[in-house]
């Protein structure tokens, strides 16, 4: 007897946090979206107000980074409730805010709720123990996109953000048994979780921090490219929003249509596809259907990697904090850096883009024969009969 008390319920209601992960998405996008009508409101200057998303972005980095070193010590179930309520009261704060310095105050505790909350939930989805877990961690991204996808577009529609904020906020408070889960207690007589191996836990954060330099670079500099090329700005916006569609719509089908396919491979052709339409956005006039296919082709990469990740390391808050973490670093580091280097130079963009996802690849090889060298096999995978999944 370890002396711990069994931890009752420790898989989440999968519908709940589907939810909201939609509603996690919504409040992620929608203060970049609103910078132009926010510095109206708090009488910013013209450029102003960027710190607003950076402070977002540092609270889920801090929130992150704490979860992950605090593994095995900080309670599961108030641990997520905190974590809940801090993005409830973050978000109604910032759509009540007086004063600008209460907004960003706010946007960090909104950030910090943020962020422990999509590590609670990918830790919860992609524990090797979770039925379809590959599948479900697609549908828990896409949902995300989804509601990244949606905030923007209510924003617009709406001019104004607050609404949204506070409606988000009061919408997450009754999804709290979504996160409310326990941790998977250790086996009795094992004593502390074991680390996770260091080498593939390498090659995995750089896999993660390379994929989010694709991902996050064609989001930001897709516009830039296709404009040098010769479109304009309003159709390189529409083509942006096909490539969000693209990668959306993966999460959902490339996974279920590929489903007999091991991690691994799925992920390596994946891939390649992605490569392949990078490499077509040469050809000016079929570029934006190309980042489109790109979109489509790169939707279940990082999902499916961090259940593949999960399968093959202990520790899974430990091991999916660290993957978070390089996919922020990634998703501000890389796009900025291929941007340096794109003025006058249009092609630049989608060839870096392809170089980054051929360099994917390379991950993803190396961590298979990483795998195979210490002993672990690839997860093969779940048989139809075994694929009911909780709700």
């Amino acid at each position: 007897m370890t002396g711990r008390a069994p931890v009752i319920g420790s898989r989440p209601p999968v519908g709940p946090a589907l939810a909201l992960s939609v509603l996690l998405g919504a409040v992620t996008s929608a203060p970049g979206a609103a910078l132009p009508l926010l510095r109206s409101e708090y009488g910013l200057a013209e450029g102003g107000g960027t710190e607003l998303v950076v402070l977002y972005n540092l609270g889920a980095l801090i929130a992150i980074a704490g979860c992950g070193i605090g593994s095995g010590r900080l309670p599961g179930r108030p641990l997520s409730i905190a974590l809940l309520l801090a993005f409830a009261g973050g978000a109604a704060g910032m759509a009540l805010a007086p004063a600008w310095w209460v907004l960003c105050v706010f946007a960090l505790v909104a950030g910090a709720g943020f962020g422990g909350l999509i590590l609670r939930l990918n830790t919860c989805f992609a524990r090797p123990s979770m039925p379809r877990a590959t599948l479900l961690l697609n549908l828990l991204h896409a949902c995300f996109g989804a509601g990244a996808t949606v905030g923007p577009l209510l924003v617009g529609h709406w001019g104004e953000v607050s609404g949204l904020l506070l409606v988000t906020g009061v919408l997450s408070l009754p999804l709290v048994r979504a996160t409310a889960v326990g941790d998977a207690p250790n086996r009795p007589g094992t004593g502390p979780a074991p680390r996770p191996s260091a080498p593939l836990l390498t090659v995995f954060a750089l896999l993660a921090l390379v994929y989010a330099g694709v991902e996050a670079g064609i989001g930001a500099l897709e516009s830039t490219h296709l404009t040098g090329v010769g479109h304009s700005p309003a159709d390189a916006a529409r083509a942006t929003a096909l490539f969000w569609a693209g990668l959306t719509l993966g999460r959902l089908i490339v996974p279920w249509a590929a489903r007999r396919l091991a991690q691994p491979r799925l992920i390596g052709l994946c891939l390649l596809a992605a490569t392949g339409a990078l490499a077509a956005t040469l050809a000016d006039t079929a570029a934006p259907v190309a980042y489109g296919l790109a979109g489509l082709a790169l939707g279940a990469v990082f999902p499916t990697a961090l259940a593949w990740a999960n399968s093959l390391l202990p520790a899974p808050q430990r091991v999916n904090s660290v993957l978070l973490i390089a996919n922020l670093v990634g998703s501000a580091a890389l796009p900025y850096l291929i941007g340096l280097a794109a003025p006058g130079h249009p092609a630049v963009i989608p060839l870096a883009l392809a170089s980054l996802t051929l360099l994917c690849g390379l991950a993803v090889a190396v961590a298979a024969r990483l795998a195979r060298g210490s002993g672990t096999a690839a997860p093969r995978p779940v048989p139809r009969h075994e694929m009911e999944t909780p709700v």
